[in-house]
């Protein structure tokens, strides 16, 4: 991963793979070739997949179906399950290929990372990649080696459910982010000189856009829109060499994607030059019949065939048909032997002719020590400091605190999304870690959650102790949110603002005339204004994984000055959004024209946002010249003091506005931003490179385009900072 945070250029290629791939082809039968596009699903327990497989007859059932070579992928974890079928599949079976079992390790697999929206808050691509590569190891010690992640969809309306799964609003920092994943995941294993695991990045394309937060629901924007913005960060995915990506369930712009010629041929492999093998979504391939563009399954299959599906994901319908389209059809036959080569070279790419079993020693992996320590390292960085008045943090070790709220000594919830509680992790509550630190305080929930949604609870049954205990300390920490079963997949929300139970509590909580500080832990972007009002510091602390309490305590009690900042815009109201930063310039001014006349008009917290608990000066921002060429890089240069004492990271952003274009353009958009560790009471100088073709415009035709002309670019603290130079592109 490239520190001047520069998109690299390494895309897959498998050309040193043809020659093996083309004579095990010749060697197959048209059963055999079929066998590797199905993907079976071994079993499915409670909301995650996972490889329960019950008696032995079931995994003798699987097995037989592996020796027949009538399985190329499963859909399982458990390194001894998997060594069993994979002993079948090379030992056993005719042509001894191997299998690739894969799972969904969203942000991290035994050791749990934030939620990838949380992530996204460090602004450090390099420190993301680094914490994918435990999850690489973790995953392959678990029988796994191949990943359904990472999830880079980008989403501008927080009642999405999935929006946890992504980096946010902004195609740049979702691009640095999403090749930087890739690479992680993909981390070279040095017993073997093969990749771990092979990334699967998801979901191609424009899943993020399902209207209304919906998901599951069409999805619609402009073309110019789409490649402007959503398309980025699958090019980037693509570009970092990813060997897998998975088609999305929707329909985008009129058409069922994983029926789409269009976008899974034309625009991925012809356009963006991806030369991995494409995986369909669960079911997606049979799901065709339901978006009623295919008649049947049989129909549904040919489709997802041609359009460039290779693998079918819980569907069986490749498995049903294709063996009947491959002798009815030269262009179904064309078909299957071409998905079949992209399967084959992905399994040659990370190295299972040679290297098909899990190893016993792989286990050292499994939650070890620094991996817990990069989970919390992350966590740290990920914390967003929203409002801190007067200073009220850090905490005080003089004070006595109460801690209360339904996440305050909550450990079930704090994995967040796509990550199950497992008591042997040892998961880390805010409560067990402020005990650690010997803060001194008082701890009851006060409202605890009650379900698993939970959103109407009138249970006020703990606000009486609850009370008397805080009358007894100094200053409230009030630990609320969202439970992990609210965001993730299929979890979208009417309201993003908080359940109305925790603000009854809260004014509760304010009569006791107590100074309050906030946590809030959850997976999206929330409209929480009376949080923000009622608090006299709040802390954005997302789902942060198996550290969370040790992340949150280490920024409460001021050993880690906060350094996350947003990356997706925080509305004052659900009804504000889709909301993002860089809109299209208006015909009308939206300063002086107020859009909305019930309510406010701008964000609770923009773009890029975040506090500190130190005092950064931005006391120059240089550039070299002022004239610059469409093919040449911006050197910008910020110097920050630090005026505290004490050491922190500064994420320093940079955004432009076009002066004047041939076609709409936003008002300011990222361009180039950089994390710096400014230590205290000292002066430091901030580069960053921001290439020219960043300021590019879409044009109608699809093309990007870097016009003549001058340009504004603005350097600060988040989206909302002022005019630091100007330039002319020749």
């Amino acid at each position: 991963m490239n520190r001047d945070n520069l998109l690299v250029k390494q895309p897959f290629d498998p050309g040193c793979y043809t020659e093996q791939v083309n004579q095990l082809l010749e060697r197959m039968t048209v059963r055999e070739k079929v066998g590797q596009l199905n993907l079976d699903h071994v079993s499915d327990s409670g909301d995650l997949t996972d490889c329960n497989l019950g008696e032995r007859s079931s995994m003798e059932a699987e097995a037989e179906k592996v020796r027949r070579g009538l399985v190329g992928t499963m859909l399982m974890k458990g390194r001894e399950e998997a060594n069993y079928f994979q002993k079948v599949a090379v030992e056993e079976s005719r042509l001894g290929i191997p299998l690739l079992f894969g799972f969904d390790v969203i942000h991290g697999h035994k050791t749990v990372f934030p939620v990838p929206l949380g992530g996204a808050s460090t602004w450090d691509p390099q420190m993301l990649e680094e914490a994918e590569e435990y999850a690489a190891r973790e995953a392959y010690a678990d029988g796994i080696n191949w990943i359904y992640a990472p999830m880079i969809d980008l989403c501008r309306d927080p009642r999405w459910g999935r929006v946890a799964e992504g980096a946010g609003e902004d195609p740049l920092l979702g691009s640095l982010i999403a090749q930087a994943k890739v690479r992680g995941l993909q981390t070279v294993n040095p017993e073997t000189g093969y990749p771990y695991v092979a990334a699967c990045f998801k979901h191609f394309c424009g899943y993020g856009l399902s209207q209304g937060g919906r998901d599951y629901e069409e999805c619609e924007t402009s073309p110019r829109t789409l490649f402007m913005d959503y398309m980025k960060p699958y090019q980037a995915a693509v570009d970092a060499g990813a060997l897998s990506t998975m088609s999305a369930f929707s329909v985008l712009n009129g058409q069922a994607v994983t029926g789409s010629r269009y976008y899974l041929t034309e625009v991925l492999r012809e356009q963006f030059g991806f030369r991995g093998f494409v995986c369909s979504d669960y079911g997606a391939v049979k799901e065709l019949v339901h978006h009623r563009v295919a008649a049947d399954r049989k129909e549904a299959a040919a489709q997802a065939l041609l359009a460039g599906v290779d693998e079918d994901m819980g569907s069986h319908a490749f498995a049903d048909y294709c063996e009947a389209l491959y002798e009815e059809d030269q262009r179904f036959a064309e078909a299957v032997d071409e998905a079949v080569r992209r399967i084959l070279s992905v399994k040659f790419a990370v190295g299972l002719f040679e290297f098909p079993y899990f190893p016993e020693e792989a286990e050292k992996y499994m939650l070890a020590l620094e991996a817990r320590e990069a989970a919390r390292n992350v966590g740290r960085h990920s914390i967003v400091l929203l409002k801190n008045q007067e200073k009220i943090l850090p905490l005080s070790p003089s004070k006595k605190y109460f801690l209360t709220g339904p996440l305050s000594d909550n450990v079930e919830e704090m994995p967040g999304a796509w990550a199950q509680y497992h008591p042997g992790t040892n998961v880390i509550s805010v409560k067990t870690a402020l005990e650690e630190a010997g803060l001194d305080f008082l701890q009851s929930d006060g409202c605890p959650f009650t379900g698993k949604y939970c959103f109407d609870s009138q249970d006020d049954s703990g606000f009486a102790k609850a009370l008397k205990m805080a009358e007894e300390c100094d200053e409230i920490i009030y630990v609320c949110g969202e439970k992990a079963a609210w965001s993730g997949e299929n979890r979208g929300r009417v309201s993003i603002d908080l359940p109305k139970q925790q603000y009854r509590y809260l004014r509760e909580l304010k009569k006791t005339g107590r100074k309050i500080i906030s946590v809030l832990m959850c997976g999206r972007a929330m409209s929480c204004q009376e949080l923000a009002e009622s608090s006299d510091a709040l802390v954005l602390a997302w789902h942060l994984g198996t550290e969370a309490g040790h992340s949150i305590a280490d920024v409460l009690l001021g050993s880690y000055s906060p350094s996350g900042r947003l990356p997706i815009t925080f509305p004052c109201y659900t009804g504000q959004v889709p909301y993002y930063h860089s809109w299209l310039s208006s015909g009308r001014s939206r300063e002086s024209l107020i859009r909305y006349k019930d309510g406010e008009n701008g964000p609770l917290y923009p773009f890029g946002y975040g506090l500190s608990y130190a005092e950064i000066t931005y006391d120059a921002v240089h550039i070299s010249r002022n004239r610059w060429k469409a093919d040449e890089t911006i050197r910008l240069e910020v110097v920050l003091t630090n005026h505290s004492e004490m050491d922190a990271y500064e994420v320093v952003q940079a955004y432009y506005q076009d002066v004047v274009s041939s076609l709409p353009t936003p008002d300011r958009k990222l361009c180039g931003f950089t994390k710096i560790l400014v230590p205290a009471g000292s002066t430091v100088k901030a580069q960053m490179l921001i290439p020219v073709e960043r300021l590019a415009l879409m044009t109608l035709d699809l093309k990007e385009v870097v016009e003549p002309g001058e340009f504004i670019l603005f350097v600060g603290r988040d989206s909302m900072c002022g005019e630091s130079a100007r330039i002319v592109v020749e």
